[in-house]
C-alpha cells in the first residue's frame, strides 16, 4: 500500500516538473539569495515576452506541490524544491554528457572536454570570486552550452562566454578582470598587410596594446582610467607606463669616471688608440644597460666632455665622430616609435683652458653636429636626438653665425634647444628641467618618473566663466594626478625592486644610495590647451589684454602653490612643466566627447601663441613672468621671420631667456 502511495506521489511530481517552464523558475530561484517578486521572477524566466504564458499557472503548480513558497517579499524556493532541483540537474548533466560532450582548445593549443568546475576554479583564480557565486556562474554557464548546438570552443571564446553572463548579471568589476587581451584580428590584419611595418614593429604593436588595455582595465582604478580616456588628463607612452620610469639624467663624466674605477678604461692613456676605442665602447655599453629601462629619453649631461676626452688626441677623429654618430642614433631610435630617445648637452665647460683650445672645441662641436645631423638626413624614419645646446658657444663666432644659420633654415630648428650659459639646469625632450635644484651643484643623476598633462581647455568648458569653480576643477584635477604618481610608483617599484641590474645602475650612479631613487625621482605635473583655455574662460586670449594675462597667471600659480604644498607634506618632488610636442597633440583631446579634433594644431605648447601680434620685448616679458612659475621645465619660441642673424643674436642676448628654440 505504502509502494503505491509512494508512487502516487512521484507520478505527481514528475507531472509537475514535466514542462521545461517550472525547473527553469525553480532554477532561478535557487541562484537568488533573496525571495523574488512577481514581476522579476517572470522576467528572468521569460525575459522579453513576460505575456507568452501564463506564468500564474506554473507558479500555482510548484507552490501546490510544495516545491517552492511563497513570503511577503516574494517567491522562495523550499528545502524539498531544492533537494528535487539538485537531482534534476544531475540527471541533466548525465544526459548532456552521453548525448554530447563539448570539446574545448585550451591557451596551450590542446583539446579537453568541457568540465565546469575547472570554470569555478577560473572564477576564484582569475576573477577573486567567491566559491559560492563561482558555483552558480558555472552552473549557468554549463546548463546555457547544454542548449545549444555547440560541440567545440576555444579558451578565448569559453572566456567571452563567460564575460557576457557576467555583464547580464552586473558583475562588470569581474569582467574587467577576466577580459582577454588583445588586438581584432581586423586590425592584426591591417599590421600584417602594411609594408611599412617591419616584423619586430609588428610584434612590439600587438605587445603595446595589450600592455595599454592591462594598465586601463586592471592596474589602474577605473575612475582614474577613465579620465585618460575622456582626454581629461593624458598619460605618455602607455604601453610603457607601468614598466619603466620616463627619463634619466646621467652624466657623461660620471660613466667615465665609472668606468674608470671598473678598470674598464685608463683616462691616462686616451692618447692610445686601444684605450679610446674601449672608452668609447663600454660608454655606449653602459648607455645599453639603461636603455632597457627607460620609456622616453636618456639626458646625457656635459656630453661634449666625453667627446673631446674621445677625439682630442686622435689623429682620426673624423672616423671616430662617425662611430660615435652611429652609436648615438642606435641608442637614440627604437623599432616602436619615432621619437629620440637620447638627448645631448653641448656645454661651455672648462675641457680646455686656453683660447685656442676653446676655438678648435667650438669647431669640432659645429663638425661633430654637422656630420650627425647629414647622417640623419640620410636614413630616413630616424630620429635625431635633442640637443640642449649652450648658447653662450655662438657668441662672436663666425662658425656660430653659421651654426645658426643652418639651424634656422632646416628641420634640425625642432631638435635644439639652446641654453643660455646651461640655464637654470638641463632639459629633457619632454622639456623636463632635470637639475632644478642643484644649480650651483655638481650635477647628480636623477630619474624623471613620468609626466602627466592636465587639459586645461576642458576645464575651461566646464568651469562656465566661474573663477572660482576653474580652480576648484583644476585642483580636483590635480589631486588625481597625484593619485596616479601613486599608483605609478607602487607599479615600478613593483616591477624594478627585483631587478640586479636596475639596482646596479641606481647604486652606481644615484645618490646618496641611502635615499629612494623613487622618491627622489621627479614627477612632472604638466597641462596644454593653455591658450584655449584662457580665450573659452575670459573670451579673449592671454597676450590680448590684461585681464587674461592675470588670469593665466594666477592659474599658474594655483598650480604651482599645490605642488609647493604636497612637496612639503609628503616630502616629494613634483615640479611644474610646459607641454612640448608629441603625439598626444594630435589626438582628439577635444572640448566635447565626439566633437572632432583638428589636428595636430589642434594645441600647441607655446605659452604665448606663435601668431601673437605683441613685440618681441613684450612676449618675452609676459613668458618669463611665466618661466619664473614653470621652473620645472619651459622654453621660449623664437619665431626668426627672416631676420638677419647678427639682429637675431642681439636680440636673444637682450631677452635674457634661459632656454630658448628658434623657429
Amino acid at each position: 500500500m505504502n509502494s503505491d502511495k509512494n508512487h502516487d506521489v512521484l507520478e505527481k511530481h514528475l507531472k509537475t516538473l514535466g514542462q521545461k517552464i517550472r525547473i527553469d523558475i525553480l532554477k532561478k530561484l535557487s541562484v537568488s539569495s533573496n525571495p523574488l517578486p512577481y514581476s522579476i521572477l517572470q522576467k528572468e524566466v521569460l525575459g522579453s515576452n513576460p505575456n507568452s504564458v501564463n506564468f500564474s499557472f506554473h507558479l500555482k503548480a510548484l507552490k501546490n506541490s510544495d516545491l517552492m513558497h511563497t513570503t511577503d517579499d516574494g517567491y522562495a524556493l523550499s528545502a524539498l524544491g531544492g533537494q528535487i532541483l539538485k537531482n534534476i540537474v544531475s540527471i541533466e548533466k548525465i544526459l548532456n554528457e552521453k548525448n554530447k560532450t563539448i570539446m574545448i582548445r585550451t591557451s596551450k593549443y590542446s583539446k579537453e572536454p568541457f568540465d565546469s568546475s575547472k570554470i569555478e576554479n577560473y572564477l576564484v583564480k582569475e576573477g577573486k570570486v567567491d566559491g559560492h557565486l563561482a558555483k552558480q556562474i558555472a552552473s549557468e554557464v554549463e546548463e546555457r552550452l547544454s542548449k545549444t548546438n555547440i560541440v567545440y570552443l576555444t579558451a578565448p571564446l569559453m572566456r567571452e562566454y563567460i564575460n557576457g553572463i557576467l555583464l547580464e548579471n552586473g558583475l562588470e568589476e569581474i569582467r574587467h578582470r577576466l577580459t582577454r587581451l588583445g588586438t581584432p584580428p581586423y586590425e592584426v590584419s591591417r599590421y600584417f598587410d602594411n609594408d611599412k611595418i617591419s616584423p619586430d614593429q609588428l610584434l612590439s604593436k600587438l605587445g603595446s596594446e595589450v600592455s595599454e588595455q592591462f594598465l586601463l582595465l586592471n592596474l589602474l582604478p577605473k575612475n582614474l582610467a577613465d579620465m585618460y580616456l575622456s582626454g581629461e588628463l593624458v598619460l605618455l607612452n602607455l604601453n610603457y607606463w607601468s614598466l619603466r620610469p620616463l627619463g634619466f639624467y646621467i652624466d657623461s663624466n660620471s660613466i667615465i669616471s665609472y668606468l674608470s674605477k671598473q678598470k674598464l678604461v685608463d683616462i691616462n692613456k686616451l692618447d692610445k688608440p686601444i684605450e679610446l676605442i674601449k672608452l668609447c665602447s663600454n660608454f655606449f655599453n653602459m648607455l645599453g644597460k639603461i636603455k632597457p629601462y627607460i620609456s622616453e629619453d636618456i639626458l646625457l649631461g656635459n656630453f661634449s666632455d666625453f667627446l673631446f676626452k674621445s677625439i682630442s688626441s686622435n689623429e682620426n677623429s673624423e672616423v671616430l665622430i662617425n662611430f660615435l654618430n652611429s652609436e648615438i642614433l642606435n641608442h637614440s631610435n627604437r623599432i616602436y616609435d619615432q621619437k629620440p630617445h637620447l638627448s645631448l648637452e653641448i656645454s661651455s665647460s672648462n675641457v680646455f683652458e686656453d683660447s685656442n683650445s676653446l676655438n678648435m672645441k667650438i669647431q669640432s662641436i659645429y663638425y661633430f653636429l654637422g656630420r650627425l645631423f647629414n647622417q640623419i638626413d640620410q636614413n630616413d624614419g630616424f630620429a635625431c636626438p635633442q640637443i640642449v645646446f649652450d648658447y653662450s658657444l655662438l657668441r662672436d663666432n663666425k662658425s656660430g653665425y653659421e651654426f645658426l644659420r643652418e639651424t634656422i633654415n632646416s628641420p634640425r630648428s625642432n631638435d635644439i634647444i639652446f641654453s643660455l650659459n646651461n640655464g637654470p639646469g638641463l632639459l629633457n625632450s619632454t622639456l623636463i628641467n632635470v637639475n632644478k635644484n642643484n644649480i650651483k651643484e655638481e650635477p647628480k643623476s636623477r630619474v624623471v618618473l613620468d609626466k602627466i598633462l592636465v587639459n586645461l581647455h576642458n576645464i575651461a568648458d566646464n568651469s562656465k566663466q566661474n573663477d572660482s569653480l576653474f580652480l576648484e576643477n583644476v585642483q580636483e584635477k590635480l589631486n588625481s594626478v597625484f593619485e596616479i604618481f601613486a599608483h605609478k610608483k607602487d607599479l615600478i617599484n613593483r616591477r624594478l625592486s627585483t631587478s640586479k641590474e636596475w639596482n646596479r645602475i641606481t647604486s652606481n650612479f644615484i645618490k646618496p644610495e641611502s635615499l629612494n631613487w623613487i622618491d627622489d625621482s621627479l614627477k612632472s605635473v604638466s597641462f596644454f590647451g593653455l591658450n584655449e583655455a584662457i580665450k573659452t574662460h575670459c573670451g579673449i586670449e592671454i597676450d590680448r589684454i590684461e585681464n587674461s594675462e592675470s588670469f593665466a597667471y594666477n592659474l599658474l600659480m594655483f598650480m604651482k602653490d599645490m605642488i609647493n604644498e604636497i612637496n612639503k607634506d609628503q616630502n616629494e618632488n613634483y615640479i611644474l612643466t610646459q607641454p612640448h610636442n608629441d603625439s598626444y597633440l594630435s589626438k582628439h583631446w577635444c572640448r566635447n566627447m565626439g566633437e572632432v579634433g583638428n589636428g595636430p594644431n589642434k594645441y600647441c605648447i607655446d605659452l604665448i601663441r606663435g601668431n601673437s601680434k605683441l613685440s618681441l620685448e613684450k612676449r618675452v616679458q609676459i613668458y618669463k613672468n611665466f618661466e619664473s612659475i614653470i621652473d620645472g621645465g619651459s622654453v621660449f619660441t623664437f619665431n626668426v621671420n627672416n631676420k638677419p642673424i647678427k639682429e637675431l643674436m642681439a636680440q636673444i642676448s637682450y631677452s635674457k631667456v634661459n632656454t630658448f628654440q628658434l623657429k
